[in-house]
């Protein structure tokens, strides 16, 4: 298979705008990404997706590939169709845009799924035990079936370990998104559920619809920037990495 890295960037943001830019450790944060996902050596080609001119002229500044897409997307997912509508390749994975220290080997593993033919959209899972990211509703939640298929996602606690007795595990959306390019075109196509909505996660649009989702369960961690505060953290990592 051909093997296309997307990593969707937009300037706007409710949180934090302007965010793929800011700068860490010398460099903008969509730099650190980039290269990151370049140490994945499955992939055939690395693209930002973006619709803002700023991210754009970063980079090019980088010598990083870099494809404009339009300004109506709801989610990245949307903008990682476009680009799959127009350019050659049979599995995309989309990589989030503020993710500086994502592990390669978590961008392999959700490659490695579609060792399985019937899988055509797949993600990963991290267990999480700590109370107040349990709690935390930036937090997305999944539950899987007995075939690691996706049940459910959630902001709320799932399961709500609510009845006393052995507490079931609780599981982290690690949002790394990997879709074969046909699937892909039909979800971009689906109109946003209710429940997508409601939640503000973009997988429930295709189990609403019936599609299915694999979910591997992976040992790695990363540290996804959604406020200024989280640039230190990160940056604290960068050094103990010995990558700055």
């Amino acid at each position: 298979m051909k093997v296309i890295g997307v990593i969707p960037a937009r300037y706007k943001s409710s949180r934090f705008p302007g965010k793929p830019l800011c700068v860490i450790c010398g460099k903008p944060m969509i730099v650190w990404v980039y290269q990151q996902v370049l140490k994945v050596k499955e992939f055939d080609s690395v693209y930002v997706a973006t619709d803002d001119e700023r991210i754009r002229k970063v980079c090019e500044q980088y010598s990083m590939k870099v494809i404009m897409t339009s300004d109506t997307h709801q989610t990245g997912s949307d903008r990682v169709g476009e680009v799959a509508a127009n350019i050659d390749g049979d599995l995309f994975i989309n990589i989030q845009g503020d993710e500086p220290v994502i592990q390669p080997e978590m961008i392999r593993q959700v490659i490695s799924l579609f060792e399985d033919e019937t899988v055509y959209f797949g993600t990963l899972k991290k267990e999480i035990t700590d109370d107040d990211e349990i709690k935390s509703t930036s937090t997305v939640k999944v539950v899987t079936d007995a075939k690691e298929d996706a049940m459910y996602f959630s902001r709320s606690v799932i399961p709500s370990n609510l009845k006393d007795g052995k507490q079931a595990r609780v599981f982290r959306h690690v949002g790394i998104y990997a879709y074969k390019k046909d699937f892909l075109l039909k979800f971009v196509n689906m109109p946003q559920t209710e429940l997508e909505l409601g939640e503000a996660v973009e997988p429930l649009r295709a189990l609403v619809n019936g599609y299915r989702m694999r979910v591997k369960e992976t040992e790695f961690d990363s540290i996804g920037v959604d406020e200024p505060k989280h640039i230190a953290m990160v940056e604290e990592v960068l050094r103990k990495e010995g990558m700055v």
